[in-house]
């Protein structure tokens, strides 16, 4: 068992309950997708996750580390987690490289490096260039490779396709996969449709 999440509940308001009752179990390199209609709690969960937001109740477990329990509630930094935000969250004064490689984590025994990232996110003609000179999809490619090359303990992917191509759907879809099958953990990724998944194999989908 990997990520565990037991009896979660968060309250946007007083008054109204947004996530309840939720249950999941994944093992180490595991694949969730979390599809809904906007407005769900989807990406309200990966921030709860994230430790950005707190939920009302519940446990969240990672790799046998507790996240939040009652009043157990551990800071964002210290979950070690890999997120690629819906807006992509790139640093505006860092060009593409230093974007990717702000959490770098290297491993020489590891086949993930930067080099075989950045290839596979075409991504090598665009390295010295700054968030305003990158297109959408270029953006979210950078957002990817810097959540995958920090080696997190957990991926969480927030609409992780939708500034891409076909093509670079199928690229992106094939390193998420080997990313969590080299690094031995579980991904959760968020989506509205789950069209253009063909390529992410083994995963498992929960319906908000």
């Amino acid at each position: 068992m990997s990520l565990l999440i037991k009896d979660l509940a968060y309250k946007k308001t007083r008054n109204e309950l947004l996530l309840n009752n939720i249950n999941i179990e994944t093992k180490k390199s595991d694949l969730l997708i979390i599809q809904g209609e906007s407005g769900c709690g989807k990406t309200t969960l990966l921030n709860i996750l994230a430790g950005l937001l707190k939920p009302s109740k519940g446990l969240i477990k990672n790799d046998n580390k507790i996240f939040f329990l009652d009043k157990q509630n551990i800071s964002p930094e210290s979950r070690n987690i890999g997120y690629v935000f819906q807006d992509f969250a790139l640093f505006p004064h860092l060009n593409a490289k230093d974007n990717a490689l702000y959490a770098y984590k290297e491993n020489r025994d590891s086949k993930l490096t930067k080099e075989f990232v950045f290839n596979k996110l075409l991504l090598n003609d665009h390295i010295n260039k700054y968030p305003h000179q990158l297109s959408g999809g270029q953006q979210q490619r950078v957002a990817i490779a810097r959540a995958i090359l920090m080696h997190p303990k957990l991926l969480l992917m927030d609409e992780p396709f939708s500034a891409l191509d076909k093509e670079n759907i199928k690229s992106v879809q094939e390193l998420i996969n080997f990313a969590v099958k080299t690094l031995n953990i579980p991904a959760v990724i968020v989506t509205h449709s789950l069209e253009h998944l063909d390529e992410l194999v083994d995963e498992n989908i929960l319906k908000l």
